[in-house]
């Protein structure tokens, strides 16, 4: 069985029209900064748990940059948005303070290895 990918490159079920995760409301994004803290690709975080890694089934998925199959998720609900380490690979600093799960607010830089990003909320 086959799979297809939605435009933001989520991984989709053949005989779906829409991808179900970009239907669900926006929440922000997950941006990718380079060495001096320039901005160097954005990702859109959407309400609910979006995954990160370097694998296919992740909603955010970032590759060549050291990351782990799955590295991490993010939650959001209800207005919060929250970060968990699945400890899958390099330890997860949240605003240079290592974490397993942190609470994050606009603004916050996440370090996972020598890969930095910065969240941006709604």
């Amino acid at each position: 069985m086959g799979f297809k990918y939605c435009k933001e490159g989520h991984i989709m079920d053949p005989s779906w029209k829409y991808c179900p995760v970009c239907l669900a409301p926006l929440a922000g994004w997950f941006v990718a900064l380079d060495s001096k803290g320039v901005a160097q690709k954005f990702y859109t975080i959407h309400e609910g748990k979006s995954f990160i890694g370097s694998g296919v089934d992740c909603e955010i998925r970032i590759l060549k940059s050291g990351l782990s199959r799955q590295q991490a998720y993010i939650s959001i609900a209800d207005g919060i948005c929250d970060i968990v380490d699945l400890g899958n690979g390099s330890s997860m600093k949240v605003n240079k303070n290592d974490t397993v799960k942190m609470t994050l607010i606009d603004g916050d830089i996440i370090t996972f290895g020598d890969s930095t990003f910065k969240i941006k909320l709604l």
